[in-house]
């Protein structure tokens, strides 16, 4: 079956369910040009996902250090054993006894959700599906049916929205605000009361989700980690947060400048990064905005060699024309890359270096001093520096 177009023209649910409707096999590739995913089916079912674009962050064993069922060192034990033996991952780990072949399909299940799911938020990129042949997980990884995927997509691409106004950031602090009673209905949702007495009503949305999510919650301990702990993914532990914040059961907690300088490894992604930010950096963002003029020549610099050519003070030669050019476009994909994580753009392209997603050599190149950044909403500007 030959299948490809843009998103723009036929979206993520309809791919998936036009694939699990014909029941067919083979690799389906979309790409956003900040990420590539790789979405394998089997008679209209999906056995794996990965995206290769971000492969350390999305790899299985750091699932499960996050998790905290692994170590580090015991996963880099794992991995150099892995190159050994050229065995995947999740043999290696229960080679080691470090893992059940049932907690790998656990968090092999895990990985492939959360490669899964965002795509449904896409709104541009492509996708091909080749018809090629596709093995069962490995893992041992339950197939998915098409239409379920699609289904649960759409509920959260319906209840994101809402989720995101009260949880607007990962690195705020989870802690519990009242007593949550253990006495549970025979439909899995507790029924007790609070040992504040709570009301029967505040308990009816509280379900064995919400109920993992309060036992996780402490102070100093993240969102992000709560998500990771639970091993809910990130819609079902920020979902079952929401409603236990409408029922007063926990609290939000935004960091502390002292609990920031004392120990980040407490703190989440945006606040570690703003952290390690230098004063510098920030002069730069706020000399920056006095120039932002210069966004009106950007499609000019970037897209128009004719243009550059009559302006020799933005480039020295054609080779530095053309290194910008695409070095503008790394900046780019790291931009988007770090707004998936943060939620946000960063303030300057400094935190890019601290998030470890570019170095300070890919801010400047071809240049000794870095690229102009300006944050501008949904489009951020980035332009070579004037000579």
């Amino acid at each position: 079956m030959a299948l490809k177009g843009t998103i723009r023209d036929f979206g993520v649910a309809d791919i998936f369910q036009l694939i699990g409707h014909q029941g067919k096999t083979g690799v389906l590739v979309l790409d956003n040009d900040v990420d590539e995913v790789r979405v394998y089916f089997k008679d209209g079912s999906v056995v794996r996902a990965e995206n290769v674009s971000r492969p350390a962050q999305m790899l299985l064993g750091n699932f499960m250090v996050r998790a905290g069922m692994l170590t580090q060192s015991q996963i880099d034990l794992a991995v150099r054993e892995q190159r050994r033996s050229l065995k995947r991952i999740g043999a290696v780990l229960i080679d080691l006894g470090y893992a059940s072949a049932g907690e790998i399909a656990e968090f092999a299940t895990l990985q492939m959700t959360e490669t899964i799911y965002p795509l449904f938020e896409w709104s541009r990129g492509t996708y091909q599906f080749e018809t090629v042949p596709v093995e069962p997980s490995p893992e041992g990884v339950q197939p998915l049916r098409a239409d379920t995927i699609v289904m649960n997509g759409i509920r959260m691409m319906d209840e994101w929205a809402g989720i995101r106004e009260k949880v607007p950031s990962f690195s705020l602090f989870v802690e519990p605000a009242r007593g949550l009673s253990a006495a549970t209905g025979r439909d899995g949702s507790v029924r007790g009361r609070g040992h504040d007495d709570a009301s029967a009503e505040a308990l009816e949305d509280i379900g064995p989700a919400e109920r993992e999510v309060y036992e996780l919650a402490r102070p100093e301990r993240t969102v992000r980690e709560v998500i990771d702990l639970s091993r809910l993914g990130e819609f079902e532990a920020c979902r079952a947060i929401t409603v236990l914040l409408s029922a007063g059961f926990v609290r939000l907690v935004e960091p502390v400048d002292d609990a920031l300088s004392s120990d980040t490894s407490r703190v989440g992604f945006v606040d570690r990064l703003k952290a390690g930010l230098s004063a510098a950096s920030r002069i730069v963002v706020s000399a920056g905005l006095v120039f932002a003029l210069a966004s009106l020549i950007h499609d000019l610099i970037l897209d128009s060699p004719e243009a550059n050519a009559q302006s020799p003070r933005l480039y020295h030669d054609p080779t530095a024309y053309h290194l910008a050019a695409s070095q503008v476009r790394v900046i780019r994909r790291a931009l988007e890359v770090y707004r998936l994580e943060a939620g946000v753009y960063p303030d300057a392209l400094t935190e890019l270096v601290s998030a470890n997603i570019l170095s300070e050599r890919d801010i400047r190149y071809p240049f000794s001093t870095p690229y102009f950044y300006r944050a501008k909403g949904e489009a951020p500007v980035v332009l070579p520096p004037l000579f």
